[in-house]
């Protein structure tokens, strides 16, 4: 039932959205979700925590009651459901009904991620400087603050924060579908679906049944360039509902300001390119271009700036020791830096090198068959920057911000550079189908869909891209679900699980931890104990800060 209550909050604020913002369906999830993730930080910060979140969940069941008595009235009806969200929705609920049942499993979650979910929902706070039971309180805490909101009335189980977590992976995915303008067009969605699901195979690293955040980035930048595409022609409410976007997502983690000055740099010009059609008038131009920059800004910054300066005064006790590799180690990290990035056998490389080579192929095929310059001609470029600033802030980092023993092996290089290549193809992607949707050689007018192909032969190509999009996406969804079943049922003889059957999942209320000193022999788990992973696991389930593993 509580479950359900959060639930209706959720449906309460996306009928207000919809309803009284106009905000189009397909990105109202994503603008919701992001906007509660915001205020709950504001509460954060402000050490109200508890009472935004009761706040917030009472403002969505108003939202809700006002729904119902809309509809009561006669004032709006429930539309039926189209086949794109019928396909959508019965997939979503694929995913969510197995985030349910998955168990965390991968290191991260144990050192920090988890961590911080379960301290918030003991203490109702934000970690202070003497908190010694979260090891890297530094982090931004974005969607960590939601998930404590759903958690905190629909339960602590990890099954729960995982479908905190995967519904806003579900709704970024949403708005990216929202680029779509000719809704009868039903290849445009089959195409974007088969993409969408192609993007799994980057995401093999980390999967969904974990609480990172190295594919929700990118993601919601792509949901992000969505609705600049689509709102351009609104540029007010285009820049409002970044500041809300791309906010958010700047606190997601200490890289979130990347993808959110990627996807903010999108919109300004989306915004610019409103602003100069010719029904504008030239001083409402000269009004909004600086007021939409400015609100841009400020979305993208500030609540950044809000936890940088919460670091160095409520943290200002806390610093992580960090000893960077030596300047003779630099030419060792760069060559393996470099050797590891152009490898064929890296998942991101591959994926970088298809894309690319099909984006290729699609520009020459659009201006020698077609005769026409598509938007990939001018994207392509655009990304391949984009991305090589981001391996170079990659290779700042292991140089001088990250310990010498984890860049001389690239920790985390492989899900560092899955992210880069989800940004890389979910961009391409979404510029092939905007290119695909001004191709067609006959729109559909009054005449009806039946009448929108130019030959039958034509029509007859058209249901075999159909066919063959929905067999190839379909095929790498089933690919996905399968790979989770064998990781939940494969849990039990994971570290993880090990630990929970020892001394069980331990909760304390308020920010009391376990002050008992722990030691336990791990016979044969050498590796795990040099590398710290099962004292953080240990740490998490017995909620306790001295801990220590002997072999």
């Amino acid at each position: 039932m509580k479950l359900i209550g959060v639930v209706l909050s959720f449906w309460g604020y996306s009928f207000l959205l919809h309803r009284f913002a106009r905000i189009r369906s397909w990105f109202v999830p994503v603008i919701c979700m992001s906007g509660t993730g915001l205020i709950l930080y504001l509460g954060a910060l402000s050490d109200i925590l508890p009472q935004t979140a009761d706040l917030i969940l009472a403002g969505g069941l108003a939202g809700t009651a006002c729904f119902l008595v809309f509809l009561l009235c006669g004032k709006i009806c429930i539309p039926r459901p189209d086949l794109v969200h019928l396909c959508f929705c019965i997939g979503a609920a694929v995913f969510a009904g197995l985030s349910l049942t998955m168990k965390l499993t991968h290191y991260d979650n144990f050192s920090h991620w988890a961590v911080i979910v379960k301290y918030l929902l003991s203490a109702d706070r934000l970690p202070g400087a003497d908190t010694a039971i979260v090891a890297s309180r530094d982090y931004p805490p974005g969607s960590s603050l939601l998930i404590y909101y759903v958690c905190r009335y629909a339960g602590h189980s990890q099954g729960i924060m995982l479908l905190a977590q995967n519904s806003l992976i579900l709704a970024c995915f949403y708005a990216v579908f929202g680029i779509v303008k000719e809704r009868r067009r039903f290849l445009l969605y089959s195409f974007l679906g088969m993409g969408c699901a192609m993007l799994s195979y980057l995401n093999l690293t980390i999967r969904i049944n974990n609480l990172l955040v190295d594919f929700l980035l990118p993601l919601m930048a792509l949901a992000s360039a969505a609705v600049s595409y689509r709102l351009r022609e609104g540029p007010l409410k285009l820049c409002l509902l970044q500041a809300v976007l791309l906010g958010y997502t700047g606190i997601l983690k200490e890289t979130g300001l990347f993808f959110a000055g990627v996807a903010g740099i999108y919109a300004f010009a989306e915004m610019v390119h409103g602003l100069m059609l010719p029904a504008r008038k030239r001083c409402r131009r000269a009004l909004l271009i600086p007021f939409g920059s400015a609100v841009l800004s400020l979305g993208i910054l500030l609540p950044s700036a809000a936890w940088r300066i919460h670091l160095d005064t409520d943290l200002a006790g806390f610093g992580r020791t960090v000893i960077p590799a030596e300047p003779e180690q630099y030419a060792r990290v760069a060559e393996l830096f470099l050797r590891t990035a152009t490898d064929p056998s890296d998942r991101a490389f591959q994926a970088v090198f298809l894309c690319t080579a099909l984006s290729v192929s699609a520009i020459i095929y659009g201006r020698i068959r077609l005769g026409k310059w598509w938007r990939l001609t001018w994207i392509l470029p655009a990304v391949i920057l984009v991305t090589a600033g981001y391996y170079a802030g990659m290779l700042y980092m292991y140089l001088y911000s990250m310990p010498a023993e984890e860049a001389l092996r690239l920790a985390g290089f492989e899900r560092y550079a899955c992210s880069a290549a989800v940004l890389y193809a979910g961009f391409l992607l979404m510029g092939a189908v905007v290119d695909m949707e001004h191709s067609f050689a006959v729109g559909i007018d009054e005449r009806g869909p039946c009448r929108a192909y130019s030959s039958p032969g034509a029509k007859r190509r058209y249901q075999y891209a159909v066919l063959v999009t929905m067999v190839v996406g379909i095929n790498f969804l089933y690919s996905e679900y399968s790979g989770l079943l064998h990781i939940r049922s494969a849990y039990g003889s994971s570290l993880p699980a090990q630990a929970q059957r020892a001394v069980g999942d331990r909760w304390y209320e308020g920010a009391q931890t376990d002050g008992r000193p722990y030691r336990i022999s791990v016979p044969g788990g050498a590796d795990q104990a040099a590398e710290g992973e099962l004292r953080y696991i240990y740490r998490y389930f017995l909620w306790a800060e001295d801990v220590e593993i002997y072999q």
